[in-house]
């Protein structure tokens, strides 16, 4: 399911880079990779299957979430519409959802705390069938 939901995905960063350069206009933040060090190459073969497994619940929330992000920008005539509904009847700020891009390494934290703020306008979102955003409803484990 994992593999099949974030298929297209670097289409996505492809286009949110187009739309927005390199860069997240909202982020402060200036990539840094000096002295990173990836820790997963002193797993054992077994140990790294089982972070995998572990890490794999994680991985489809975010894709979920990259998802209906990218969805909701992109469709200004449907669903960027009903997402502004759906946080002024809940009493939320009217917030564009924050989108992660692979070249801004602090976006994707920025995207889990917006969507920790504003869960349940994206619950009321991905309830609405007629949106076709079933698929990226979050279950209670994620």
């Amino acid at each position: 399911e994992l593999l099949d939901m974030a298929g297209d995905m670097s289409d996505e960063d492809k286009v949110t880079i187009a739309e927005n350069g390199n860069s997240d206009p909202n982020a402060e933040d200036v990539d840094d990779e000096d002295g990173w060090v990836d820790e997963t190459n002193k797993l054992t073969p077994h140990e790294h299957t089982a972070l995998e497994m572990n890490i794999c619940p994680i991985r489809l929330m975010l894709v979920k979430l990259h998802k209906l992000t990218f969805k909701i920008v992109h469709s200004t005539t449907l669903l960027l519409p009903a997402w502004k509904d759906a946080t002024e009847e809940l009493g939320l700020g009217s917030r564009i959802m924050l989108h992660d891009m692979s070249t801004r390494w602090n976006s994707m934290f920025h995207m889990l705390e917006f969507a920790i703020d504003y869960h349940k306008a994206i619950d009321a979102m991905t309830d609405k069938c007629k949106l076709g955003l079933g698929e990226y409803k979050m279950d209670e484990h994620e």
